[in-house]
């Protein structure tokens, strides 16, 4: 945090939960009524969400890299405001090789 304080960065610490058991994609708030065990209670299944290590299935059946939608939850909930759009999604559903 100190090096990040002596070149300008401001450093906010958030706490991750349920990140990583919404739905980015659908625009689903990081929160405990959208979790695995409020929706169990629901009565849907939390399982069909995680494909396998890695992957993660949104409710509209869009596949995405587990760890990228769990980033984008923990930037949603630091920032609630923010908008995905402008190609952030498209980048992450469609990704491209580059090599230089």
């Amino acid at each position: 945090r100190y090096k990040a304080n002596m070149v300008g960065i401001t450093v906010i610490c958030t706490n991750e939960s349920y990140t990583s058991q919404t739905s980015a994609l659908d625009g689903e708030k990081p929160c405990w009524n959208n979790g695995n065990k409020s929706r169990k209670k629901q009565g849907l299944s939390p399982a069909n969400r995680r494909i396998h290590r890695g992957m993660f299935r949104s409710n509209k059946g869009l596949l995405v890299n587990a760890d990228i939608n769990g980033a984008m939850q923990i930037v949603r909930k630091v920032f609630p405001n923010v908008s995905f759009a402008n190609g952030i999604v498209d980048a992450v559903l469609h990704p491209a090789k580059w090599s230089p």
